[in-house]
């Protein structure tokens, strides 16, 4: 699965606590940094106990104590999710060679999600996206599988070809799910793709592939349901939980299209904010808080020093400082700094403003015009234009 959003210029700009909110940055691979959410812990437990209370004992009875079956459920664990992550590398590395950027890959609780800088030029650039992953994962099968059969005919232990037996078939499966036609699974991509190709247009496209994903994931919640009428609670809630959050995807996908159609004509001048409230970087935040946010009830502010633009402060800065720090410490303290992250110019389109305020996360940007601020557009801003804009249109 992929997400489109704007990539950074110059990460180390913004503060940490921005970039990785809800995040461990684990490693970084050819510029693309991969992270785990927090929710991934869940899902990994789940199937360490899973394999190793379950899946192995099952298989092998008592030829193992249960401190083996824990050691090869780990062992298993980290390959599998170690697969996932290799499944994502391969989208997000095929999206470099065609030109797109990539930040960030997001391993959290229903798998991974490789962050793309914007959506594929062509149907043919998505193809080639879509099938890398799972091209990857049955790859990664027929490893494992070759791996499997070494250890066979060096009559490892068996437990250890389990491991490996087990990692040949769960890539398969991964595979073989992924590729189901519904977005925004590769298979609903790979769908996507072909019908753009065919209609030549994308929002069509993502029309049938997002509404073939809504389906599957119905069948997912309906299987689900079923299995808890079985007595299966467990694998029942997991199905409807993971049917829940694709239908969601799946209809959040096709809403972005139209967004971008819609704003994609439309200038950032157009809709910026001219007579901008700023704050000056050696007020302190208590002072902020009072005479700013809470008289004039905005998000952010500009800080201007001089009146030249130095950096951009919001309540996403002040909420992690203690309240008895707020007396000393000052905007300039914790202000996003000016960067090409919080900039954008006047004749840029909102589409690529929407991205910049995605991955920046603080819902405003600054408007700068040959090194001035010439005024700043907000999130709530550019959706109420949007807003208005369908109402009219009706």
């Amino acid at each position: 699965m992929t997400e489109t959003i704007e990539p950074t210029a110059k990460a180390e700009t913004i503060p940490e606590a921005t970039k990785t909110r809800g995040r461990i940055r684990l490693f970084e691979v050819s510029g693309i940094q991969v992270t785990i959410d927090y929710s991934w812990l869940i899902i990994f437990l789940l199937v360490i106990w899973s394999l190793s209370s379950g899946y192995f004992p099952y298989a092998f009875g008592k030829e193992y104590n249960a401190t083996t079956y824990w050691i090869a459920g780990f062992v298993a664990t980290v390959l599998f999710f170690a697969s996932i992550v290799i499944h994502e590398l391969s989208h997000s590395l095929t999206a470099v060679r065609c030109g797109l950027l990539i930040p960030e890959i997001t391993l959290f609780i229903f798998g991974g999600v490789a962050q793309l800088s914007k959506e594929p030029d062509d149907p043919r650039m998505e193809l080639k996206i879509a099938t890398a992953g799972p091209l990857a994962s049955f790859v990664l099968a027929a490893i494992f599988w070759v791996i499997m059969f070494g250890l066979e005919h060096i009559k490892a232990p068996k437990l250890i070809i389990g491991v490996f037996q087990y990692l040949s078939w769960i890539n398969v499966a991964l595979a073989v799910f992924n590729l189901v036609p519904g977005y925004p699974l590769d298979g609903g991509r790979i769908l996507r793709a072909l019908v753009w190709w065919k209609t030549g247009s994308l929002a069509s496209a993502t029309k049938w592939a997002s509404d073939v994903g809504k389906g599957f994931a119905w069948a997912l919640m309906i299987l689900g349901g079923y299995q808890i009428f079985m007595g299966h609670l467990i694998g029942g809630l997991w199905l409807i939980l993971i049917g829940m959050f694709l239908r969601a995807v799946a209809a959040s996908g096709y809403e972005e299209v139209i967004v971008k159609q819609s704003l994609g004509g439309v200038r950032v001048e157009e809709v910026m904010v001219h007579d901008v409230v700023a704050a000056p970087p050696e007020l302190t935040l208590d002072r902020l808080v009072h005479d700013y946010f809470l008289k004039y009830g905005h998000g952010g502010f500009p800080v201007v020093r001089q009146g030249e633009a130095v950096g951009l402060i919001s309540l996403a800065q002040i909420k992690g400082v203690p309240e008895e720090d707020r007396k000393t410490k000052t905007v300039a303290d914790v202000m996003i700094p000016l960067s090409e992250e919080v900039e954008i110019e006047p004749r840029a389109s909102l589409v690529d403003a929407l991205r910049k305020m995605s991955i920046v996360g603080i819902g405003r940007l600054l408007v700068m015009q040959a090194g001035r601020m010439v005024g700043m557009i907000t999130k709530t801003g550019l959706l109420r234009f949007l807003e208005i804009k369908r109402v009219l249109e009706e």
